[in-house]
């Protein structure tokens, strides 16, 4: 799909999903690719820091001596 596809992709979304009673917004702002960006952001940064401190309490000597 070419680099701006996925705009239309999300328009074609947007449209199949309507009900009568339920009707999307489908103006994609600049701050709905902003967020996109933040949120993807953070919860890489918060799971690197969760790894980080679970591989720190593994002693590397000790897990290559291991069979397993």
């Amino acid at each position: 799909m070419a680099p701006g596809g996925g705009y239309f992709l999300t328009l074609y979304i947007i449209k199949t999903c309507e009900l009568d009673i339920l009707m999307f917004n489908p103006q994609i702002t600049i701050w709905s690719y902003l967020l996109g960006i933040l949120i993807t952001t953070l919860f890489a940064v918060i799971v690197n820091i969760i790894t980080y401190f679970s591989l720190k309490k593994i002693d590397m000597i000790e897990s290559l001596k291991s069979v397993e």
